[in-house]
C-alpha cells in the first residue's frame, strides 16, 4: 500500500534513480575536461556544436559556461541538449 509520501514523492526506488540519474547530468560550472574525462561521448558532441577546441590546455580549467560564452553559444542549450544526448546514449 502507498502513502501519501510515495504519491507525491515516489518510492524510495523511484527516488534513487532520479538521485542517480542526477548525478550523471551535465551542469554548465564543470570543467569541459571534467566532462569529457566523465562522458567521453560528449566531446564530439561539443565539437559538432562548434568547440573544436575542447582538447586545448584551457578546456581543463575552463567551465562549460565559460567555453559556450567564448565561442558564442548559449550555454543553457548546450547542456540541456549534452544531457539528453547522454541520457539518450546511457553514457
Amino acid at each position: 500500500m502507498s502513502g501519501l509520501k510515495d504519491l507525491f514523492f515516489g518510492n524510495d526506488e523511484e527516488r534513487e534513480d532520479k538521485n542517480v540519474e542526477n548525478e550523471n547530468l551535465v551542469t554548465a560550472d564543470m570543467n569541459v575536461g571534467e566532462i569529457i574525462t566523465k562522458h567521453p561521448l560528449a566531446a564530439q558532441f561539443l565539437m559538432e556544436c562548434g568547440m573544436g577546441c575542447i582538447h586545448c590546455p584551457a578546456s581543463q580549467m575552463e567551465s562549460l559556461a565559460e567555453a559556450c560564452a567564448v565561442h558564442g553559444i548559449d550555454g543553457e542549450e548546450i547542456v540541456d541538449a549534452l544531457n539528453d544526448y547522454l541520457l539518450e546514449h546511457n553514457a
